[in-house]
């Protein structure tokens, strides 16, 4: 159209917009000071036919400026054809030369800006009855939704943008199977929904974003069976803030590539539904990931092969028990956040494999171990990984059927592997056993030497005369077949054979017995103090007897200690090592 008689008799509000274009005026033409509504007079309509031809470039005899066309606080009356997709502003495809600001109006009809090419375009504080039709948008400078009340879908798909996507406090909400925002595959400097109200799914799927993504204080409520925040495979650079939001449904951010931080300060993410309050999955983030300063997740947190450059939470932030999902989730520390063994034990213990049909995930365990370490806290890393063993080697045991001797058999050595080397986690453990069995049997061999319950280890001593005439008293007499003759005994009254023994000359020479050597000779396998070759408990009494059996155990205790220490440390006995 290439003037204005095609219009015929111009409303009240389109004659004055022309007559301020015709003056040459720049500025943005204000038809009301204030939000119109839809009852609005006709002093405030300007339909949505002629906004279009001005937005286009306007008419020979009312050019509108470089700077694009500027209206505040119209209503926007569709005037199209019946049984079009919108009769409404249609700008579908079309190209403008400059901006297209609309602030403060009221669209009774959806708003079509489907692969239209334009500079900027604003809509802030405006009221869209039946949403936006923004699909493959271009826009060389941003795209301004600032408190914008939306009813009916608005949808930026594979829209870009030389700069902004700016909701700051819009309000949308979607009609019945539709979504809220719908920008997925959005290409734009950033994003911003600060303060934004979604009553229905908002997606991002696959958008790329130059710098940060903002929800702060954003309230998303999903829809029926659908989500509060889509945004897989999303990519900024920057950092994707969800300080302060209110999510009723999940918070899906799968695949998603931040070259900053996940902020999620304050924020409550209530699952729908699937269960899911707050997905990650496979997301890379190179910086932080905030789960603090009271922020709630009701539902499942899912952090399934995420990559996360640090982690800050605080316990009163996680999740409850069985929704959270660290399996093969990898980061590089804990900042600001508990690091002793157990609160993180307590982190940890919040997954159910179970839930997924899996008996146990051992790399959470791991990988909390590694960051442990790798941060200092070697200690509380050995206790993770002792927990770590104990689990997994319940669940082996959960796959053996109940009465089956194996399941017993594992039961028994990983007991046995638990208090002596901690699964070979802590294999000095090993040597303090061998210190409290070694005085056991100090305490035990001690024992019977005071009660004459050992004897010397040599056959030639046992039958020397020395020896056997100290077995009886000296006031007695009898035969002795080693000397065949009668001789008296040589131990005093109330003596022992061993106090008599080592009383004659011969005896004096022959080694001392001591009790704590002993033990130490019997029980350590590699150290040879040959107190054991000259001394043994003497059975032929009961005391003796009892201590030839200790004696017994006491070897085999030390045989096995040193050997599981042996194993410990070499790593032999570790799950991770079969």
């Amino acid at each position: 159209m290439s003037d204005l008689a095609g219009f015929g008799e111009l409303w009240p509000a389109e004659q004055r917009l022309v007559a301020w274009l015709q003056a040459g005026n720049r500025e943005a033409f204000v038809v009301s000071p204030a939000l119109p509504g839809p009852d609005a007079p006709r002093e405030v309509r300007l339909r949505a036919s002629f906004v279009r031809a001005l937005a286009l470039g306007g008419f020979e005899d009312c050019k509108v400026s470089e700077r694009g066309l500027r209206v505040w606080g119209a209503v926007i009356e569709g005037d199209g054809p019946e049984g079009a997709e919108t009769r409404g502003l249609d700008l579908q495809g079309c190209t403008l030369a400059g901006d297209l600001g609309l602030v403060h109006c009221h669209f009774a009809d959806l708003v079509l800006l489907r692969g239209a090419r334009l500079q900027s375009l604003s809509l802030n504080d405006s009221v869209l009855a039946q949403g936006l039709g923004g699909d493959g948008l271009e826009a060389r400078g941003g795209v301004f939704l600032r408190g914008v009340k939306a009813t009916g879908e608005v949808r930026l798909l594979g829209a870009k943008l030389g700069g902004d996507l700016d909701c700051t406090g819009a309000a949308f909400t979607a009609g019945e199977g539709e979504w809220a925002l719908n920008a997925a595959g959005l290409e734009a400097r950033r994003a911003i929904l600060s303060s934004v109200k979604a009553k229905g799914a908002v997606g991002l799927l696959g958008a790329k974003l130059d710098a940060y993504l903002d929800c702060k204080g954003a309230e998303f409520a999903a829809g029926e069976g659908k989500w509060a925040l889509y945004a897989d495979g999303i990519e900024a650079r920057g950092t994707l803030f969800l300080d302060s939001v209110k999510a009723t449904g999940a918070v899906q951010l799968l695949g998603a590539t931040l070259g900053g931080d996940l902020s999620c300060m304050g924020a409550e993410f209530t699952a729908g539904n699937g269960g899911h309050a707050l997905a990650v999955q496979g997301a890379q983030i190179t910086g932080v990931f905030f789960l603090c300063e009271g922020a709630k997740v009701k539902g499942l947190l899912d952090l399934t092969t995420a990559e996360i450059g640090t982690i800050v939470d605080d316990p009163a932030c996680w999740p409850g028990p069985g929704n959270l999902v660290l399996d093969r989730c990898r980061y590089g520390a804990f900042i600001g956040a508990p690091v002793d063994a157990k609160t993180r034990l307590r982190w940890l213990a919040l997954q159910d494999p179970a839930r997924f049909k899996q008996e146990f995930w051992p790399q959470p365990y791991e990988e909390c171990a590694r960051v442990l370490r790798e941060m200092g806290h070697q200690g509380d890393a050995r206790k993770i990984l002792i927990a770590k063993e104990r689990l997994q080697r319940r669940a082996r045991r959960a796959r053996i059927n109940r009465f089956h001797p194996k399941r017993w058999a594992y039961l028994v050595a990983d007991a046995l592997l638990a208090i002596t080397v901690r699964y070979g986690r802590e294999p000095l453990w090993a040597f303090a056993w061998l210190a409290g069995i070694l005085l056991i049997g100090w305490g035990a061999f001690g024992y019977a030497a005071s009660a004459g319950a050992i004897k010397p280890n040599l056959p030639q001593i046992q039958r020397a005369p020395e020896w056997v005439l100290c077995g009886f008293a000296s006031d007695a007499r009898r035969h002795v077949p080693s000397l065949g003759r009668i001789v008296s005994g040589r131990a005093a009254p109330g003596e022992t054979q061993l106090a008599c023994f080592q009383r004659q000359p011969e005896g004096r020479a022959y080694p001392r017995f001591n009790a704590f050597v002993y033990s130490a000779d019997t029980l350590i396998p590699v150290v040879a103090l040959e107190m054991q070759s000259y001394w043994i408990p003497d059975d032929s009494s009961a005391r003796g007897a009892a201590a030839r059996v200790y004696l017994w155990l006491h070897i085999a205790a030390g045989w096995g200690l040193t050997l599981l220490a042996v194993a410990g440390f070499s790593g032999l006995i570790k799950m991770d090592s079969k």
